[in-house]
C-alpha cells in the first residue's frame, strides 16, 4: 500500500500527518509526505500588502526541513518527504498518479466565508477530482 499525505504546514497538517502514518502502520504501506509551495500568486493580486514575488526557493527548503524534522519521530514507517513548488490541485493528483498511490490523506483548514473564497479549497478540489480514495482529516479546534 503506498498512502500520500498532503501537508500544508499549518496547525492541522501534523494531525494529518499522525493519522495518515495510523493508517501506514494498519496496512503495512509506504508514506509519501508531500507539500506543494503555491506559486500560482493567485491571493497576491487581491491583497495589496502582499509581495507579488516570493522566494519560492527559500520556502520550498524551509518547508522539507519542517517536515522532516516533525516526522523524525515516525521512524518505524517506510515515509519520504516530498515538496514541489506549483499549483497546490494539480501537483498532488500529478504525484498521486505517478507514483500510484493507493490512498491520499487531506485535511481542511475549517475556513468559511471570504478566506475560504480568495484561497479556494485544495480539499474540496482533491476530493472530486483524485482517482484514489481520499481520506479527509477534519480540522479540529476546541474553539470552532
Amino acid at each position: 500500500m503506498k498512502i500520500m499525505i498532503a501537508s500544508d504546514l499549518s496547525e492541522n497538517s501534523l494531525l494529518m500527518i499522525e493519522e495518515g502514518i495510523k493508517l501506514a502502520r494498519q496496512l503495512n504501506g509506504a508514506v509519501w509526505i508531500i507539500h506543494v509551495v503555491d506559486n500560482t500568486s493567485q491571493y497576491s493580486n487581491l491583497a495589496p500588502g502582499l509581495p507579488k514575488v516570493w522566494n519560492w526557493e527559500e520556502i520550498e527548503q524551509y518547508a522539507i526541513e519542517f517536515l522532516t524534522r516533525e516526522t523524525q519521530k515516525y521512524g518505524d514507517v517506510d515515509k519520504e518527504v516530498m515538496v514541489r513548488i506549483g499549483d497546490p490541485k494539480k501537483e498532488i493528483i500529478e504525484q498521486a498518479t505517478k507514483l500510484d498511490i493507493s490512498y491520499l490523506v487531506i485535511g481542511t483548514h475549517g475556513k468559511t466565508g471570504l478566506s475560504h473564497l480568495v484561497m479556494g479549497s485544495n480539499a474540496e478540489y482533491l476530493i472530486r477530482h483524485a482517482t484514489v480514495p481520499v481520506i479527509v482529516v477534519p480540522y479540529k479546534k476546541e474553539a470552532h
